[in-house]
């Protein structure tokens, strides 16, 4: 029942995101939620840049150039789920390189050595998961700070997510990749942006009513004041 729930809350903020705009402000207030989305830090050095899955062919190019400019020392490759189908075919033999293998091949043609690229054995399926693997993995190394790699549109919702995570130790410089076609003052006029930004704002709505949830359920659990007389 409460997946449900969510789920209608969910459709119900992105048609009154993209209704709201498209009736009341046109192509200015599409721009702006274009521009929300987006968001990027100014780059600093960093001891690791954190490449999230999806989109290798974007952001593994920059995190070689991040590498190759002294920008990060090292980089790390997150895993992704496998694609439906997948897993009978290799049970038959029959092999392709997924996400993560593909963004390794890149970085070694990109002349960044093998030492220097790591990767986990964990299939996260959501943001969320991702951030988690991440800083177990950051903390065993004592690393301070780390530069994500992911695509335009994906940035501010995956900051909230990876600070939240990550906590205040760890210094986080969000980086979207250059070469994303991802267009804040058009989107709505490609098929391929419009769902990329639905999709954004609806998993946003859903980090807000957790948080929101998470409040309310805090304030219930708290216990009453003290009155000292």
């Amino acid at each position: 029942m409460i997946g449900f729930l969510w789920r209608i809350f969910r459709a119900v903020v992105m048609l009154l995101v993209l209704g709201g705009g498209l009736y009341f402000g046109g192509p200015y207030l599409l721009t702006f939620a274009g521009r929300h989305l987006i968001t990027q830090d100014p780059l600093v050095k960093a001891d690791i840049a954190v490449v999230l899955p999806g989109q290798p062919f974007l952001c593994a190019p920059e995190a070689a150039r991040l590498y190759h400019e002294e920008l990060a020392g090292q980089i790390l490759l997150v895993n992704a789920p496998r694609p439906p189908g997948q897993e009978e075919l290799l049970r038959v033999g029959i092999r392709y390189p997924d996400g993560l293998e593909i963004a390794r091949q890149i970085l070694e043609a990109l002349r960044v050595p093998r030492k220097a690229i790591l990767t986990m054995p964990e299939r996260p399926d959501s943001t969320q998961e991702e951030a988690e693997l991440v800083a177990r993995f950051l903390a065993e190394r004592s690393v301070r700070r780390v530069i994500v790699v992911t695509t335009k549109a994906h940035t501010t919702r995956a900051r909230r997510v990876f600070a939240d995570r990550l906590g205040p130790k760890v210094e986080l410089t969000m980086h979207p990749a250059p070469a994303d076609p991802f267009d804040p003052g058009s989107w709505w006029k490609d098929p391929a942006d419009v769902r990329q930004a639905v999709w954004e704002y609806g998993a946003l709505a859903n980090l807000w009513a957790r948080r929101l949830w998470r409040v309310l359920t805090e304030e219930r659990a708290a216990p009453p004041p003290v009155t000292v007389r």
